[in-house]
């Protein structure tokens, strides 16, 4: 064959090939799989179909999910008949590449490790794929750079041809038409989705939205409107007329002069009622824009109607609550000034409610308590909760009265919600009270003691020998006369210790001394009913101190063992135990009795308190050994508490803290 028909020859391969392409082309662009609503289906269709038709290895398609990254959309590899996706190119590691993609539309690389534009993936993409040849065509978007098609060639070098060129410009500028359509269908469902999302709000918010005509009264209203007014949109049409037969009677005119504020300020912004087709009353919160004339355009009011007939009823309910509380109830801000205050504040402290509002908060309060209502207002804003504080609030007529508050800070607000109740009568009452039971005690001191020493002496036998049974009468009436006389005594240091009047005289003594002694001395008290005291040391050092009054360290320990042989049953024993806890020494009694009831343990160390407080109760006592038991415990810097299980006995202890060093030689 001579030149001029080889050269014929090749001339008409190339142009069949060209036409082949073309067909490939055009039977592609007509496949409705490109535009699928499954975008993905689209991408491998197209990847699967451009490797057919150029006999390549791999093709991928790359879009820019970032402005400086490439993601990999879909690759599919010929041999393996599979499709695959995720892999990103940064720009800040192929640089060239990326200003390539920039200043080409086409990058066709036969030797794709030696072309300056994919060079920079010899080490890495290029050798652990074996990739020898790429052919890359840039996808257009409607902001400019989209992506990018690539061809990749394994088995050998290839030289792509004019035609492959033209083949895979085309299939860019169709992957362009692609990802617009793409776009489209993503910003279509995302705007369905806000239309779904604002009717979801609009209903669960019961929001709906309309628009006013002004100069020819038209009436345009959301669907939400119909349902709040209570009409069939089927049967109804709205106009600016129509509306205002609506509202109630009584708003009508509130609504008109918010309308006309409107034209002047531009904002339509009022709380009205609305009068249903079946009588009922709605109340709707109306918000709008005023829209001035344009050109042709007329003036408009714009805005929302929400119905607001729960917030209107529960804020109704509250206004009556606060009005008719018999308690203060008052809001207060940052700057220590009232924001509201009930009628009760006013009634209670004699100011009308401007005058409590007109002045801070401070001006009020008795000079003596102002530290501690600072104090108290700055723990309150670390987050803590008031209950029980009191302070004096000056009367407009000048006395003070006493307030015990209740208060929370809103952390969001920084405003103090509190209430309060005038405890100044119930304070006076127990003052009465502590003045009647200190003087009773008094007096009835003086008589006693001359009552038991009477009867001490007869029954010494000084007036000689009495009958048997009179003598058992005469040690009856003894023992209940030191019974009154330890009541009273117990009276009188409660009083004391309330008044800050006791003397308590702290010093260094030995612990477990001091418990064997209260067991020697309380020993005697149970035997009549064979109960024993047992004292158990757990592994507490015979020297350690506490530093405590002796004396009133006695007297609560009385009290404990008392209570514990007065509550077990006969021939029980009575466990006293001292240990040591890390920096405290616990001094425990525990007694084998009943227990204590649950509805008891909250009141159990206040004064006069019993479980059985009835007349025909078991069990003697007062009700104050427990209570001064703990004011006595507290005045020497310990601590006292208990547990216990109905029908299971109880433990009562005491704590304190250890005394710096041990007992020396003649402590």
């Amino acid at each position: 064959m001579d030149s001029t028909s080889a050269a014929t020859q090749t001339s008409a391969a190339t142009a069949r090939q060209g036409q082949q392409l073309l067909a490939l082309q055009a039977k592609i662009l007509a496949s409705p799989l490109l535009f699928s609503s499954d975008t993905n289906l689209a991408w491998q269709f197209l990847t699967k179909q451009i490797s057919k038709a150029l006999y390549a290895d791999r093709v991928s398609i790359w879009l820019f999910s970032q402005s400086d990254m490439l993601q990999c959309i879909d690759l599919y590899q010929y041999q393996l008949n599979s499709h695959s996706s995720g892999v990103c190119l940064q720009r800040s590691n192929y640089p060239k590449y990326f200003s390539a993609l920039q200043q080409h539309a086409l990058i066709a690389a036969p030797d794709a490790a030696s072309h300056p534009a994919t060079a920079e993936f010899k080490d890495g993409y290029l050798q652990g794929a074996g990739i020898r040849s790429m052919l890359d065509a840039v996808i257009q978007s409607e902001h400019g750079l989209g992506g990018v098609i690539c061809v990749e060639q394994v088995s050998s070098r290839r030289s792509w041809s004019v035609d492959e060129q033209h083949f895979i410009a085309a299939m860019a500028s169709m992957a362009s038409t692609v990802h617009t359509f793409s776009r489209h269908l993503q910003l279509q469902h995302e705007y369905q989705l806000v239309l779904e999302r604002q009717d979801m709000a609009s209903r669960n918010a019961r929001i709906g939205f309309w628009e006013a005509n002004v100069s020819n009264g038209e009436l345009w209203w959301s669907p939400m409107v119909y349902d709040i007014f209570g009409v069939d949109p089927q049967q109804f049409s709205p106009s600016v007329g129509v509306f205002y037969q609506l509202i109630h009677p009584d708003d009508r005119e509130l609504v008109r002069l918010s309308e006309q504020q409107a034209q002047q300020h531009g904002e339509h912004n009022v709380v009205h009622r609305i009068v249903l087709p079946d009588g009922r009353l709605r109340w709707v919160h109306e918000v709008a824009k005023w829209t001035t004339p344009q050109g042709s355009a007329p003036a408009r009011l714009i805005g929302s109607v929400q119905d607001v007939t729960q917030q209107q009823q529960t804020s109704g309910e509250l206004q009556q609550f606060f009005l008719l509380s018999r308690d203060i109830l008052c809001i207060a801000n940052q700057q220590n000034y009232f924001e509201r205050v009930n009628t009760a504040f006013s009634r209670i402290t004699g100011y009308s409610e401007a005058e409590l509002l007109s002045r801070p908060f401070t001006d009020f309060i008795h000079p003596e308590d102002l530290i501690s209502t600072d104090v108290e207002v700055a723990e309150q804003q670390q987050g803590r909760v008031t209950s029980g504080f009191c302070n004096r609030y000056r009367h407009k007529d000048g006395h003070y009265v006493t307030l015990q508050w209740s208060s929370v800070l809103d952390p969001v607000t920084g405003k103090l919600y509190a209430s309060a109740q005038d405890i100044t009568e119930r304070i006076q009452l127990e003052r009465i009270k502590n003045e009647f039971v200190s003087t009773v005690s008094h007096e009835l001191r003086t008589p006693l003691t001359s009552i038991n020493g009477a009867l001490a002496l007869v029954n010494s036998g000084c007036v000689g020998k009495l009958p048997a049974q009179a003598a058992q009468l005469l040690q009856l009436a003894n023992n209940n006369c030191r019974r009154l006389t330890s009541l009273i005594d117990d009276l009188l240091d409660i009083e004391k210790l309330s008044a800050g009047m006791m003397q308590i005289v702290l010093q260094p003594q030995a612990a477990l001394t001091l418990v064997q002694q209260s067991v020697v001395d309380n020993s005697q008290y149970g035997r009549d009913r064979n109960i024993q005291l047992q004292l158990q040391n757990t592994g507490c050092d015979e020297q350690l101190l506490i530093n405590v009054d002796s004396l009133r360290f006695a007297q609560v320990m009385a009290n404990l063992l008392s209570n514990a042989i007065k509550f077990s049953p006969d021939a029980a024993t009575v466990l006293v135990k001292i240990e040591q806890h890390q920096q405290q020494v616990r001094i425990s009694v525990t007694d084998t009795g009943p227990g204590i009831a649950e509805a008891f343990k909250a009141s159990i160390f206040q004064r006069f308190s019993q479980a059985d407080s009835s007349d025909t109760r078991q069990k003697g006592g007062t009700g104050l050994g427990l209570a001064l038991s703990k004011q006595l415990t507290e005045s020497m810097h310990g601590s006292i508490g208990f547990s216990s299980n109905a029908g299971a006995g109880a433990c009562f202890y005491v704590d304190f803290p250890l005394w710096s060093g041990k007992a020396a030689a003649g402590a």
